[in-house]
């Protein structure tokens, strides 16, 4: 199943962390009422992400990331109370990433139309 899902890059203090996305890391994002990848995808798209919730899955992704000891409210102080653009669009990269990639589709083959006779 290689290759359905993109890989994250999160830059936190200095380093970057690239996570990809896997059913153990959606299940990861997923712990919590409210939480499901749809309901956050519909609230992003609402434009109704509560900086905390926002803040919430940018932690969890740096914990899945190996960095245990980073809080949503780390994320809050870091991102100016979440309300920062880069927290927003982070959440939202966060989301898509966790949506599978469409399978490019091999061209259909020609069709073989049989010409008239020729007289």
């Amino acid at each position: 199943m290689a290759g359905i899902w993109k890989d994250i890059e999160i830059d936190w203090k200095d380093e970057t962390y690239t996570i990809k996305p896997t059913l153990d890391f959606i299940n990861h994002l997923e712990s919590g009422s409210g939480r499901s990848l749809s309901n956050l995808l519909i609230r992003l798209s609402d434009r109704d992400m509560p900086s905390a919730i926002s803040c919430e899955l940018i932690a969890k992704t740096l914990n899945y990331a190996g960095l245990k000891s980073v809080t949503p409210e780390d994320v809050f102080m870091e991102t100016n109370g979440g309300m920062s653009a880069d927290s927003v669009n982070l959440s939202a990269t966060i989301l898509m990433a966790c949506l599978p990639q469409a399978k490019d589709q091999p061209l259909a083959p020609a069709s073989k139309k049989k010409r008239p006779a020729k007289k």
